[in-house]
């Protein structure tokens, strides 16, 4: 107990030198830190309309040197976690399962022949969900040997699942490990979100501690050399200390990495997930903006003070490489994105889209049995859409090379964004220098709210947000 206390009174002194007062005070952090947006993509999903795969696939043109990473979205799930604002399908039956899948390769089919390719090549993939891993033995050799097919992995540099612990333990868990190690899984990221039962059970998960603990064991005996986690902070009920002693079993694991995510409490754009209702009925139980920002400094600060190192925005890992290539080229190179399965997306020179989400799946069938890839919402990227997102992406998770900005959007950053830079830069949190714009180490910690200070006013998340241009 002293180490927590210990962890905790340092982790205030180095915190108090970041002055949060003083961003609060700017308005920058929406409702006083009690509101929060992950920035993801840019336009966010709240701005996306209606649309069909005419729209995605009319002005594709195969440019090699654009970057295609490949997204395939699984949806069934043991159980309906509270936190999630996903779309998921529990407790399904095998012979659904292989319903699925059976429009899935179709899907699959139908992508790669409206790009005009034999086998769409990428550079990086992710498999989420829902639960990847939810697939028995036999429907995870089918589905990963038809993906393999219709994607070109041949110059892949990861390929990353998505896991839940139960789904990884016993004779069958060790099967699909094999089964995926083989197809050339390099990476897979395990669901844990806590260490602590309690909170697993408020939480909705299916599993507890002894069953992460043997789902990474099995992980290991399978061959996996990149085992990442995911672990949830701020949520209801949860102190302090016992983030202290989540973050500490985290590291004595001596995994490659984890990644911390901030509780989400209002979907914005995906399907309203339970957590909102809590929220709505007890919001007393839920942690302070104080200590929530004491959490999320703490999760920093023990990260880096035992070698894992912050290589893009909350994602920790002793080396750069095994972090997600997914998420990196998609954040820092902006990358194009092949998405199959229902509610995936896409990103095709300039148009993003979404796929149908619909839980019940009649949806998603009925437009891939008319020969349709299922799009049913997106949008076309304006100039400023585009400008802002070479922005804002490349900021928040690494650094913004005003070069590769000018190639891409015909205009210079200091045209676009030196009102907004200025003002960042005398409170501390943005730098810059001939080639490039970066966040401070003051500046990553608020990485989020800075991000959407870029938005198009019109795309803001909330209202309340004092927009930085206006005090310039």
């Amino acid at each position: 107990m002293d180490e927590v206390k210990d962890w905790i009174g340092l982790a205030r002194e180095e915190l108090a030198q970041l002055d949060v007062d003083e961003i609060k005070q700017s308005g920058v952090l929406p409702g006083g830190g009690k509101q929060f947006f992950p920035v993801i993509g840019y336009p966010p999903l709240t701005m996306f309309s209606e649309m069909d795969d005419t729209a995605l696939f009319e002005n594709f043109e195969q440019r090699p040197a654009n970057k295609t990473i490949a997204y395939g979205h699984i949806p069934f799930c043991p159980s309906r976690c509270t936190f999630c604002h996903w779309i998921t399908k529990t407790k399904t039956k095998a012979e659904e399962v292989d319903v699925y899948l059976d429009h899935l390769e179709q899907e699959m089919s139908l992508y790669r022949s409206k790009m005009g390719m034999d086998s769409i090549p990428t550079s990086s993939v992710l498999i989420g969900g829902g639960t990847p891993t939810y697939l028995n033995p036999k429907q995870m050799e089918r589905f990963l040997k038809n993906f393999t097919r219709h994607f070109d992995l041949s110059d892949c540099t990861q390929f990353s699942i998505e896991a839940e612990p139960t789904t990884l333990l016993g004779k069958e868990g060790l099967e699909k490990l094999a089964i995926m190690k083989d197809y050339g899984v390099h990476r897979i990221s395990l669901g844990v979100q806590s260490f602590d039962d309690h909170v697993l059970s408020a939480m909705g998960r299916t599993h507890n501690n002894t069953d992460t603990m043997e789902s990474i064991e099995q992980m290991r005996r399978a061959g996996i050399e990149n085992v990442f986690i995911d672990l949830i902070y701020a949520y209801p009920g949860q102190t302090v200390e016992q983030w202290v002693q989540n973050m500490l079993t985290a590291i004595n694991l001596d995994i490659e990495g984890y990644q911390l995510y901030r509780l989400r409490i209002r979907p914005h754009g995906d399907r309203d997930g339970n957590i909102l209702k809590v929220h709505t009925k007890a919001p007393e139980k839920f942690p302070e903006p104080d200590d929530i920002q004491l959490m999320k400094y703490l999760g920093i600060m023990m990260s880096e003070k035992h070698g894992y190192g912050e290589h893009q925005t909350r994602i920790f890992a002793r080396k750069a490489n095994d972090i997600s290539h997914y998420l990196r080229d998609w954040a820092c190179d902006l990358a194009d994105v092949a998405g199959v399965g229902v509610s995936s997306w896409s990103n095709l020179r300039g148009v993003f889209s979404m796929n149908v989400g619909d839980a019940n799946l009649e949806n998603y069938y009925k437009l891939v049995r008319e020969g349709k890839v299922s799009v049913n919402r997106g949008k076309i990227r304006s100039a400023d859409d585009e400008r802002r997102r070479c922005f804002i992406l490349p900021l928040k998770n690494a650094r913004v090379s005003k070069q590769t900005f000018t190639e891409r959007t015909g205009e210079t950053v200091e045209q676009c964004f030196s009102t907004e830079i200025n003002v960042f830069k005398s409170l501390g949190l943005i730098e810059e220098n001939d080639s490039h714009v970066w966040l401070t180490p003051r500046g990553r910690f608020f990485a989020d709210e800075i991000s959407t200070q870029f938005f198009d006013p019109n795309y803001l998340p909330f209202p309340d947000v004092t927009r930085v241009a206006e005090m310039a």
